[in-house]
């Protein structure tokens, strides 16, 4: 009896795996809903068709003729913002002109010198000529009293427009 039981259980162990791998088939699709008029036939092209490629547009092309460049700010260029030119630092170029000091002014000859002092105290003594600024301004003048520096600075339009800037040396008494 006991052989009986264990040949059962084995058979109905073995038939349960069998029975769970038949296919079963897919359900029948849903019906749609019909609109009057309208029909629910697929079309499918047909592999022979050939596909017709839309003629080639030309696209839009850029001229700049005179205009200024777009992508460039209008209100200041990045040397400004606080970009410096890495091989100018330290240097009169590496600075602004609003940033210099007229701490004295030397009379030898005819010729004037003055001594001027960045933020970080260097000094510097310049002459007439001597170029100067991040905007490669130029001493144009310097007297008793005051230094006369010359820059260009470009415009909205990227023109150069010339910009004089006087710096006044004041005596403490």
């Amino acid at each position: 009896m006991k052989f009986y039981m264990t040949l059962f259980a084995s058979l109905i162990f073995i038939a349960i795996p069998f029975s769970a791998c038949k296919k079963k088939p897919p359900p029948p699709p849903a019906k749609a809903m019909q609109m009057p008029g309208f029909t629910n036939k697929v079309e499918v092209s047909q592999p022979e068709e050939v596909i017709q490629e839309m003629p080639s547009q030309e696209g839009y092309v850029y001229e700049q003729r005179g205009r200024r460049e777009p992508f460039t700010s209008l209100i200041s260029s990045a040397k400004t913002l606080g970009e410096k030119d890495e091989s100018k630092i330290g240097t009169l170029e590496g600075y602004d002109i609003s940033q210099f000091v007229v701490t004295a002014i030397v009379k030898k000859g005819k010729q004037y010198f003055a001594l001027f002092v960045t933020p970080d105290n260097k000094s510097f003594t310049v002459t007439e000529g001597t170029i100067i600024g991040s905007n490669k301004g130029r001493v144009k003048e310097i007297s008793g009293d005051k230094v006369i520096l010359k820059e260009y600075i470009k415009d909205f339009k990227g023109k150069p427009v010339p910009k004089e800037i006087i710096l006044e040396f004041h005596k403490k008494e």
